[in-house]
């Protein structure tokens, strides 16, 4: 079963604001908006509903800086 997974950031050196979504499922995931690289670092249980748990590396499309931020 496919996850939704929806990330809107700012960029660490601009403050140029990203915004994207991306189904995440078996083990890979695939962009809808904006490209980004998502890796799962492990699943959060919680009342009975899981999350995935991970991290993402974006690329400001304004001053091509790398971007990291966990969610």
């Amino acid at each position: 079963m496919a996850e939704k997974i929806k990330i809107k950031v700012k960029c660490h050196a601009c403050g140029n604001v990203m915004s994207g979504s991306a189904k995440y499922g078996k083990g890979h995931y695939v962009p809808d908006d904006f490209d980004f690289e998502f890796i799962a670092t492990g699943k959060i249980i919680s009342q009975g509903r899981s999350r995935v748990k991970g991290e993402v590396y974006i690329t400001c499309p304004n001053c091509h800086v790398k971007n990291k931020y966990e969610i």
